[in-house]
């Protein structure tokens, strides 16, 4: 009776011990609390958004999206996904504190078109990533309204503060 007992109780701290291995090696993945709006033209605003790794290793099978969302009542009716500026990203550097180009902290570029009123919806930016030694996977997702968007542009770094620019 008491092999069983130990075998359980043994069964449960390896259990225990892998699951914290686990949570250590997930990847940790920020995005800014707020959008940064650099200028607006004919074609739309542009806008960045901030997505730290802080992961000591490199993101893999990155995947992320804006859409741009309407709800009447008390359900969304209308999404329109707004594409970014540049090709898509399939990877994020991992984070080293000797890293000087802080190539871990990437902003993502996207243009608004004029004819999304953000007042009128929200936008919400989502991003799926893999660690690229364990392949445990995150999903961070933020939503942001027009009070969330700043006049700016993040300070260089890992740094998710939004800085003005004076006017030229």
């Amino acid at each position: 009776m008491s092999e069983l007992i130990t075998g359980i109780i043994s069964g449960i701290v390896a259990s225990v011990v892998f699951y914290i291995f686990l949570l250590s090696v997930r990847p940790k993945i920020y995005v800014s609390a707020k959008v940064c709006k650099e200028g607006e033209d004919g074609e739309g605003t542009l806008i960045k958004i901030k997505v730290v790794n802080k992961t000591r290793c490199m993101l893999t099978n990155v995947r992320y999206a804006l859409n741009f969302c309407r709800s009447s009542g008390e359900c969304v009716h209308e999404i329109e996904n707004i594409p970014p500026c540049k090709r898509s990203l399939e990877f994020i550097d991992k984070y080293s504190k000797n890293d000087e180009n802080d190539e871990n902290a990437i902003r993502f570029s996207y243009r608004i078109p004029p004819h999304v009123r953000i007042a009128d919806g929200w936008l919400e930016f989502s991003i799926h990533a893999s660690h690229g030694f364990s392949s445990t996977s995150a999903c961070v997702k933020k939503q942001y309204g027009s009070d969330d968007i700043i006049s700016g542009i993040f300070e260089i770094g890992t740094s998710m503060r939004i800085l003005a620019v004076p006017n030229s």
